[in-house]
């Protein structure tokens, strides 16, 4: 299994992962080959690519820290509680039913990822477009409850992190959509407005739910910045919330790796750079750490181009050396993989060599 970006996909090749539409209904069914009216669709749908099965790749596997039913649900769970939030903020009868789903998710999240729990994360995520603030909600709640269990959060914190990040981002609901969907820079008022959805997103939640406290903090805290640059109350350090330093680098995180309107996806690798680069500035290096050993920054099945000229395909990565994995070489002649590999981590004769690009094909 690997990943193909949507402008790379050919009539014939093979899905390799169950494909969603808009309400999170199934569009496209694992191992159905994708004819050329599909590609089209895919991309009106705003994905960036989808994970597809050839002679590259026929024998790597890509393990899913959750189901696709979970994530589904969860998706859906977050949108429900957007909707209700915009249409009807007051309503106390439907916003307890919806919280009680949305811990319900929570708790699911949970399960799953301990059960799962030696996995890195390997895949390229999938989104709609459209949702994408559904999509980001969920994944950087599974990206935060990851970063808890590798930090051995007993199960309690792991249930008011993931409750946290899962509703981070629950004060866009008060931000204008132009300003939201707007393509271009944003003028300093419009910044202005978007830098208050923390604070109105925590507002909301201590008026109307009774969640814990540290919850509310991953709302009011995930644009802090380690350095005191962030907002909306310029924290410095451990004046930040340990939920709030760490929903930030997994929004930051899922933020780089999607198509938003004024930016297209950056690369996992690309992302990954960003993070370290701003470890001890913009973020807790601890934590930023932490991340690089349970996130892959080169997925399985990313094709790669080594410093050297030579192709490959990864298929192995390392928790404690995340740019270095093992590849196996491209045979471009025979359009397949070789027998024969390069460990950039513990091949001695292979220290000089680097990763330097992607191969998006």
């Amino acid at each position: 299994m690997r990943y193909v970006p949507t402008s790379c996909l050919r009539d014939g090749m093979v899905l390799a992962r169950n494909l969603y539409g808009k309400d999170q209904s199934l569009l496209l069914s694992k191992g159905q080959p994708i004819k050329e009216t599909y590609i089209d669709k895919i991309s009106k749908l705003g994905y960036s690519g989808v994970f597809v099965s050839d002679n590259l790749s026929d024998d790597i596997i890509i393990e899913s820290l959750i189901s696709d039913q979970l994530k589904m649900s969860a998706v859906s769970a977050v949108k429900d509680v957007f909707i209700m939030t915009e249409r009807d903020s007051d309503n106390v009868k439907a916003n307890n039913l919806m919280m009680e789903k949305t811990k319900v998710i929570v708790e699911g999240l949970i399960d799953e990822i301990l059960f799962n729990r030696n996995l890195m994360v390997n895949m390229v995520d999938l989104k709609v477009f459209d949702d994408y603030t559904f999509y980001h909600s969920v994944n950087v709640a599974v990206l935060s409850i990851i970063m808890g269990i590798s930090l051995d959060f007993s199960r309690p914190m792991l249930y008011k992190l993931g409750l946290g990040a899962l509703l981070h981002d629950i004060g866009k609901i008060f931000i204008s959509k132009e300003i939201l969907g707007k393509e271009g820079p944003l003028d300093d008022d419009e910044f202005e407005k978007i830098k208050q959805h923390p604070s109105l997103g925590y507002e909301y939640l201590v008026n109307h739910f009774d969640i814990p406290a540290k919850s509310y903090l991953g709302a009011l805290h995930h644009h802090e910045r380690y350095d005191g640059s962030g907002y909306p109350l310029c924290l410095k350090g451990e004046r930040i919330s340990e939920i709030g330093r760490i929903i930030a680098i997994a929004d930051v995180y899922d933020a780089l790796t999607s198509d938003r309107p004024y930016r297209k996806a950056l690369l996992p690798s690309n992302a990954m750079e960003y993070l370290m680069g701003g470890s001890n500035s913009m973020f807790d290096p601890q934590y930023v750490l932490n991340f690089t050993r349970k996130v892959a920054a080169f997925p399985l099945g990313t094709i790669v181009m080594l410093s050297d000229g030579t192709r490959g395909i990864v298929v192995k990565n390392y928790e404690d050396c995340c740019t270095r994995p093992c590849v196996r070489i491209i045979n471009d002649s025979e359009a397949r993989a070789d027998d024969r590999y390069i460990d950039l981590r513990d091949d001695f004769t292979a220290t000089n060599l680097t990763i330097v690009d992607i191969d998006k094909k």
